[in-house]
């Protein structure tokens, strides 16, 4: 409608402009937008099927559907108090809100009569019991992203008719309005939707994206008050069909596109035929209630594109939307989105092409295509169509809801935790092929949350694969059963096949079925060296130029940032004038660490490539990296030199060395590795009588157990050459295996003892962390509001501050930046909730800055604390 309402109109939104009101949106049609997304939503996706598996039903009938949506359709029925339609009248007014006026309804003396306008009556029979009906209702009004619980605060004079208006009689008008358009739900014969809690909760999450699809004005433009009683659904249905077509939520369109003809790994892979363990993937049976598989495979063997190519099979048969790819960092997923882009652009013809989201904070990435955050918070693309293609991408809290999507793990935990939007994501993702590569990277608290987002996954029949080249038995265990299984020896546990498939049905309660195959067939001997010099830099670096004199590409690996920007100067000094032999970056001598600006980190990410990928040149060259270089960048060094870390780290690490097939130097034809360790051999110094670890090279402190440091160190010891992947299983277990742990343990006495008690206690802590911060899915909605007193987060541990300088300045490689990564510990102190910084001083390469009293210097060597 144009202009402003009367008094007597309900309206739910308002346009303005210069302050004034110049359009609204009259309740009863957004009530209808709503509703018609719910029902487009349920009747053109998998969310149907999803639901009612959560339930134990086959499928919800269209009388469910039906019900769903009248709920819907009562979803701002709180927007008929005085208070908030006041908000068009009364300038400056202070609105009581919707949501908490209607919620405090349930608690009045007599609340059916209160609630009856709203047609209550009629609705209580499609509900096992009145408390089930009740906590619907919680799910219905609470949709703006967290459960709000009745407090006892029940205004009544928000709700009495005066001079102005009768909320009842906007409510009455919307019963009526709901029975007219959707009339099977008014039907006997529908069974009562039943007191498991899960659909309580997949509704919310269902209807939270509904409103927000609803109150897109693209496809629901403001309309005009109408006494016919069908305009207004009639318009939202042909917007709602329109909307979860166009915005790639229903995934026809692009399942016709592809064709009745399986896929396979045709464009999945550019040439040649899938290796075994890859066309094993794909062939596994297909449980349609749903399925959870673990891949082992050795880094290299085509793991993403078996994960793509099975994707499709489970797409073309209409088990799944769309995949969630999850990486465990930010630059991983970055690699990773491109090379599926790549992949999804090669299968799909341009008609019906899902896009492609980067689901990456701070970034905007769809498809190959980047775009701009404006300052009124809107985007800028390119084109027209990007504006349809890029709606998942436009905001981290719709991420899931896209077609195809790569991101970071954190988006797939946030589906699990107390936040706001969690029951969107959770519900969004029901839709998707999970996938989580790198699994075994995940820690304690992380596993604890991701096993809570892949039950309520897995209850509604959904398919997840999760990915790892080193997972040790006692991980398998756990996310085959649930947690419930019993650990294997470990002579059986070192005797399992490897490469390896582990595939079981949605309930895991049944034995798995399990699948060994060979990956790609390389067999890579690697001479394993132990070097006691990781505290002396300047021996590390005159070694590393050595090899690099000889024509080998040296890649350095170190656990703390400290020790890789100590060993990058120590390279410098002993380089003198010869730069032509370290990696730099805008012709600049570099390391690879996480202490840059994004745009400067994908900088790096492009130099490191360019001097080590499969399309470099064959030259000599040493390049200083910390973690950031173990996953997803593709990278191949003649030579690794790296600290000391656990073993499945230092198997991640191992991959990057001759990773490609191709010519060496000589001399270097095989693998070699050289391990930095510590110059004392036992670590029981590094122990305080509380079992707390501090050693050197971030040994206890970036990888705190002690005692898979003491076993690898052992490993290393006993077994000089390595044969890989064939020793994989071995080295795992031989280094992780809790009976391995416990001998340790027992051999070196007391001190470790009480680590052991540290390490297990603090892991046990971690676990527990989700039962306080977690979502609840088995608890009825709304029986406890979110967490007040502790902010949940998806990992635990130090923070990085997201700093943003008050205006774009020129970095060290030439572009501008605006945003620098601050850990909470560099700044120390009584750390404030959001720090400001202050005092932006240039200087040709770099700038200084002052954050909470502490300055800072960033420049060709990333961050780091100044004088």
């Amino acid at each position: 409608m144009q202009g402003a309402p009367a008094p007597s109109q309900f309206w739910a939104k308002l346009k303005y402009e210069q302050g004034h009101i110049v359009a609204w949106h009259p309740l009863v049609a957004h009530a209808a937008d709503v509703a018609a997304v719910v029902e487009a939503l349920l009747q053109q996706t998998l969310l149907r099927r999803r639901l009612a598996t959560l339930i134990g039903w086959d499928d919800l009938t269209e009388v469910h559907v039906a019900r769903l949506a009248v709920l819907a359709a009562l979803h701002d029925a709180g927007k008929a108090n005085h208070g908030f339609q006041d908000q068009a009248f009364v300038p400056h007014s202070k609105s009581p809100g919707h949501v908490r006026p209607v919620v405090e309804m349930l608690c009045a003396d007599e609340p059916i009569q209160w609630l009856e306008p709203l047609g209550i009556r009629a609705m209580a029979s499609w509900f096992a019991s009145e408390e089930v009906f009740y906590h619907f209702l919680l799910a219905t009004w609470g949709h703006h992203g967290r459960p709000v619980v009745p407090e006892g605060d029940f205004r009544a004079y928000l709700w009495r008719p005066n001079a102005r208006r009768n909320p009842q009689e906007a409510w009455r008008r919307l019963a009526e309005l709901v029975h007219q358009w959707f009339p099977d739900a008014f039907q006997s014969e529908g069974r009562p939707f039943p007191e498991n809690p899960r659909l309580q909760h997949a509704f919310n999450g269902l209807l939270t994206l509904a409103d927000w699809i609803g109150s897109d004005t693209r496809f629901f433009p403001y309309a005009e008050e109408t006494a016919d009683p069908m305009l207004p659904i009639e318009r939202a249905r042909k917007g709602a069909r329109q909307a979860v077509q166009v915005l790639f939520l229903e995934s026809t369109l692009g399942r016709e596109a592809l064709g009745a003809e399986p896929v396979g790994f045709r464009g999945v892979i550019e040439a040649g035929t899938p290796y075994p363990i890859q066309q094993a993937c794909y062939d596994l049976p297909v449980y349609r209630q749903g399925s959870l598989t673990i891949l082992e495979s050795d880094t290299g063997s085509g793991k993403t594109e078996a994960a793509v190519a099975r994707f499709l099979r489970l797409y073309q048969e209409g088990l799944v939307d769309g995949m969630y790819f999850a990486l465990p960092t930010r630059s991983a997923a970055s690699q990773i989105h491109r090379r599926i882009t790549a992949i999804i652009r090669r299968i799909f013809p341009e008609e019906g092409r899902p896009p492609v989201i980067l689901a990456v904070p701070g970034y905007l990435r769809v498809d190959d295509q980047e775009s701009v955050r404006l300052p009124d918070f809107g985007v800028l693309w390119d084109d027209e169509a990007m504006h349809y293609r890029g709606w998942a991408a436009e905001h981290p809290k719709r991420y899931l809801a896209g077609p195809v999507v790569v991101g970071t793990i954190d988006q797939v935990l946030l589906a699990g935790l107390q936040v706001s939007h969690a029951h969107m994501r959770a519900a969004a993702l029901l839709r998707h092929f999970l996938v989580i590569d790198e699994v075994h990277a995940s820690d304690a608290y992380m596993t604890a949350l991701l096993e809570r987002v892949l039950r309520y996954h897995l209850a509604a029949g959904g398919h997840a694969l999760l990915m790892s080249a080193t997972l040790g038995a006692t991980a398998r265990m756990h996310y085959v059963t649930g947690g419930h299984g019993t650990l294997p020896s470990l002579e059986a546990a070192q005797n399992l096949p490897y490469p390896l498939l582990t595939h079981v049905d949605a309930t895991r309660r049944q034995p798995p079925t399990m699948v060994s195959a060979a990956s790609s067939g390389r067999e890579k001997r690697v001479t394993m060296r132990l070097a006691p010099i990781a505290d002396k830099p300047e021996k590390i670096a005159r070694l590393a130029l050595q090899h690099a004199r000889a024509g080998a590409r040296v890649l350095i690996i170190r656990n703390r940032v400290e020790d890789c920007l100590a060993a990058q100067q120590a390279l410098e000094a002993a380089a003198g004038d010869d730069r032509s032999l370290l990696l730099t970056c805008n012709g600049q001598p570099v390391p690879h660490h996480s202490r840059y600006a994004p745009e400067d980190r994908r900088a790096l990410d492009a130099a490191i490539e360019a001097a080590f990928g499969k399309e470099s040149s064959r030259r000599g060259i040493v390049a200083v990296c910390t973690q950031t270089v173990e996953q997803s960048l593709d990278i191949d060094a003649d030579l690794l030199i790296t600290d000391l870390c656990p073993i499945d780290v230092l198997l991640q690490r191992i991959g990057r060395l001759h990773r490609h097939e191709r010519s060496r130097p000589q001399g270097y034809e095989d693998a070699r590795c050289l391990v930095l360790t510590p110059a004392q051999r036992d670590l029981s110094d590094s122990i305080c009588n509380n079992g707390e670890a501090y050693g050197p090279q971030g040994l206890g402190t970036v990888y705190p157990d002690l005692r898979v440091i003491e076993a690898t160190w052992r490993v290393l010891e006993q077994r000089p050459v390595w044969q890989l992947p064939r020793d994989n299983r071995r080295l795992v277990e031989q280094a992780t295996h809790p009976a391995v742990l416990q001998q340790i343990v027992q051999e070196k006495g007391e001190r470790w003892e009480a680590h052991q008690r540290k390490i297990l206690g603090q892991e046990a802590a971690d676990r527990y962390v989700p039962e306080i911060t977690g979502l609840h899915f088995d608890r009825p909605f709304g029986t406890h509001p979110f967490g007040q007193d502790i902010a949940p987060r998806t990992r635990l541990g130090d923070d990085d501050y997201r700093v943003e300088l008050s205006r774009p300045t020129k970095g060290p490689f030439g572009q501008p930046v605006e945003v620098l990564p601050v850990p909470s510990w560099m700044i120390g102190g009584e750390l404030p909730p959001s720090p400001q910084v202050s005092n932006v001083m240039p200087f040709k390469g770099g700038l200084r800055f002052e954050v909470a009293g502490v300055w800072f210097r960033y420049d060709r060597l990333g961050l780091r604390r100044d004088a």
